[in-house]
C-alpha cells in the first residue's frame, strides 16, 4: 500500500479549481418592510407534520417569521342572521304520507312446555315479528332454552349437547342459547337483535327447550319471552 502522503491529493483535478464562498451578510431589519412570501412554499395549505415543505414556511427576508394559515371564516354580526335547524323524524311502520310516529311497546309470548324426561328436547314455534330485540326470558322450570331464526337450523342443532359450543363457522341462525340452572330462572339480554330468516320471511321464531339432566325429569312449565318489535 502506498504511503499516505501519496494518497492525499495536493492539488485540484484537471479542470477543477477551488472557489472562495464568503458567507452572506446577515439580513438587515428594515422597519415597515412588507414581508414577502416564501417562493419555495409548494402548497397553500397549512403544515400538518414535519415535512420539507413545513421547514420552508418561514420568510427569510424579514425579522418576523411568516406561517401559512387557512384564512379564518368571516365573523357574522349579531342580529339579522338566519338560523337553520335540521330535524329528522323517523316513523315506524309502513303507510302513506302523513303517518304519525308510533311507539314500540315491549310484548311477551309464552311457551307451554310439557313434562320432559332426562335429556328430552321439546321443539316448538312462536309467532312474534320479522325483526325483534330480545329483552328477557323467564322460566318456571330448570332447563336450556334455544331460539333460532329458521326451522332448518333448529333441526340441525338439536343433537348438540348442553354446554357444548356450536360450530359458529357453520351455524347460521342460532340467536341465543341460555341454560337456566340457578334461581331465579330469569335472563336479561342486552342488544340482542333477532331476524327471521325463512324464505319467504315470516314472523316465526323457533324455540327448543331441553332438559339437560340425564337422571332427573322436569314437570310441565312455561317459558315467557319478552321482546321489542322492530318491524311489523
Amino acid at each position: 500500500m502506498p504511503p499516505l502522503r501519496q494518497m492525499i491529493r495536493s492539488s485540484s483535478p484537471k479542470g477543477f479549481a477551488a472557489v472562495e464562498s464568503p458567507p452572506d451578510d446577515a439580513p438587515v431589519n428594515q422597519p415597515g418592510r412588507a414581508l414577502g412570501g416564501n417562493p419555495y412554499i409548494r402548497c397553500p395549505l397549512p403544515p400538518f407534520n414535519a415535512t420539507i415543505d413545513t421547514m420552508r414556511q418561514f420568510n427569510e427576508n424579514g425579522k418576523i417569521p411568516t406561517r401559512r394559515v387557512i384564512p379564518l371564516p368571516t365573523a357574522t354580526t349579531a342580529g339579522g342572521g338566519n338560523s337553520i335547524t335540521n330535524t329528522t323524524v323517523i316513523n315506524q311502520g309502513s303507510g302513506g304520507g302523513g303517518a304519525s310516529p308510533t311507539t314500540a311497546v315491549i310484548t311477551s309470548v309464552t311457551v307451554q312446555v310439557p313434562a320432559l324426561t332426562p335429556g328430552q328436547r321439546f321443539l316448538t314455534r312462536l309467532t312474534m315479528n320479522p325483526c325483534i330485540q330480545l329483552v328477557s326470558a323467564l322460566t318456571t322450570i330448570f332447563g336450556e332454552v334455544r331460539i333460532y331464526s329458521n326451522a332448518t337450523v333448529q333441526q340441525a342443532d338439536a343433537p348438540r349437547a348442553t354446554d357444548t359450543a356450536p360450530p359458529f363457522e357453520l351455524t347460521q341462525g342460532l340467536i341465543t342459547d341460555v341454560v337456566f340452572d340457578t334461581a331465579p330462572l330469569q335472563w336479561t339480554w342486552q342488544n340482542r337483535i333477532a331476524v327471521n330468516s325463512d324464505s319467504p320471511r315470516s314472523s316465526n321464531f323457533y324455540v327448543t327447550v331441553i332438559n339437560p339432566s340425564l337422571t332427573i325429569g322436569t314437570s310441565a312449565g312455561r317459558v315467557t319471552i319478552s321482546y321489542l318489535p322492530l318491524e311489523s
